[in-house]
């Protein structure tokens, strides 16, 4: 028994099924190196934070009982209704979190903040512009200064890998956990993109609103502990969509010490949008800092223009971002969903709208995620510090789509009025993409 518990946590530290994802070692949090305003990750919004931190414009208030918690949220203006309850043990505090403790994880655009019962620290990860993801802890010990500790290997083993496409990234995973929130091993775990089914999604999670029939794999583990378990037999008898249907978690676990009762179904369905989409964007990074150093010559900067197109690593980037980004792959809604809390709300109000009233952070939730189906994180600061030569690919292939030049099969569930309302949004809320100038490339492309 001992052994085997062993081995389950040594496989779960290898798959870490963790969205936000900083795996950890609880002494760190004390010990870590304070997070360093570098070239590169200064431009990140923890260490921005940190900046303003040390320099005593922004003071952050501890709370007798959550600690940096609410401060913490406040600062990087992200809602409590973003709260997400995973359940399964998805960090290195496997001692701390549990199906009657589930870790709560609260998000924006660009910053996750994860919080877990009895922890010592907080875990935060948040998306550099230009390099992808980035992990920091904070201590929860009161103290006149906080500092956020900067993680890098331990994370980077599992949010650097072939699940994140080899980048930086973030992860979003569904499994099926035992009675104690242990992953059960081979039952189903995958990364969850907007592709995946949503009958097979949020393994591992609690979730508060309803998907029809179909509904999903949350709020459901097993009876005994995962060694015990058959899998292939357990795989054929559990109805992983027996629990989809509850609108509160009301006698799962005692909810009074979280900042919401809820674990919204919304907001897990934008979580597992933005995590791969992020990761898709640092990608395209990647792919665009490879083409230069391969191409880029001084004296001929122009021939860079369609480099998006002749550069095969580039043009396979941005067209998988394309696609991400028009939610061209995006799975089949079987009926509406109907979420819980004021996350819909929340999430809506924050723009950019064209004189119309129109966002594309609009929700359907009828047929599909959104009202208009262009991803709100061509917004955020890593899609416009994408190179030029790669925000140049996108925005071609943007224009073509949403002109109805480009009608291939790919795109086909985009119908005419769902191009032209996109295209005007979009014209309308991005100044640069409205120009149709790329001014293809400046020298900061080719460092």
């Amino acid at each position: 028994m001992r052994l085997a518990r062993l081995l389950a946590k040594i496989s779960l530290a290898a798959t870490v099924l963790l969205v936000l994802a900083a795996t950890l070692h609880s002494a760190s949090a004390t010990t870590a190196p304070r997070a360093r305003a570098d070239s590169t990750s200064v431009r990140d919004p923890v260490a921005r934070l940190q900046a303003h931190l040390d320099a005593g414009d922004i003071t952050l208030v501890h709370d007798s009982v959550l600690g940096y918690l609410p401060a913490v949220l406040r600062a990087f203006n992200i809602p409590t209704s973003s709260q997400s309850l995973v359940f399964s043990r998805t960090s290195l505090r496997t001692d701390l979190i549990a199906p009657w403790s589930p870790r709560a994880l609260y998000f924006n655009d660009d910053v996750y903040v994860g919080w877990v019962q009895g922890s010592e620290f907080l875990e935060i990860a948040a998306v550099n512009p230009t390099t992808g993801a980035v992990f920091y802890t904070m201590s929860q010990e009161a103290t006149a200064r906080p500092q956020f500790g900067r993680e890098s290997t331990t994370c980077m083993m599992c949010h650097k890998s072939r699940a994140t496409g080899g980048v930086p990234g973030f992860l979003m995973l569904s499994t099926i956990a035992d009675r104690l929130g242990y992953q059960i091993a081979s039952v189903y775990s995958g990364t969850t993109t907007d592709e995946t089914p949503i009958k097979d999604r949020f393994g591992g999670w609690y979730v508060t609103g309803t998907h029809g029939k179909a509904g999903h794999s949350g709020n459901v583990y097993s009876s005994k502990d995962f060694h015990q378990v058959d899998k292939e037999l357990y795989r054929g008898q559990i109805d992983l969509t027996v629990e989809s249907a509850r609108t509160d978690l009301a006698g799962k676990f005692d909810s009074s010490p979280y900042l919401s009762p809820n674990s919204d179904i919304v907001a897990l369905m934008v979580l597992v949008h933005q995590t791969s989409v992020h990761n898709l964007i640092t990608a395209t990074h990647e792919a665009a800092r490879i083409a230069l150093i391969m191409h880029y010559t001084p004296s001929d900067a122009t021939a860079l223009v369609p480099l998006a197109v002749s550069d095969a690593g580039l043009h396979t980037a941005v067209e998988r971002l394309v696609r991400a980004l028009l939610f061209a792959d995006e799975a089949k809604f079987d009926s509406p969903i109907h979420g819980t809390g004021n996350f819909s709300t929340d999430f809506a109000q924050r723009g950019p709208r064209d004189k119309h009233g129109r966002s594309l952070r609009d929700f359907d939730l009828d047929q599909r995620l959104f009202k208009y189906p262009l991803s709100f994180l061509i917004y955020t600061e890593g899609f416009d510090a994408l190179p030029n030569v790669a925000k140049d690919g996108v925005y071609r292939r943007l224009r073509a789509i949403l002109s109805g030049d480009d009608k291939s099969r790919a795109f086909e569930r985009l119908s005419e009025r769902d191009r032209r309302a996109i295209l005007e949004i979009l014209t309308a809320t991005k100044p640069e993409f409205a120009t149709g100038d790329p001014h293809p490339q400046r020298s900061s492309d080719a460092r």
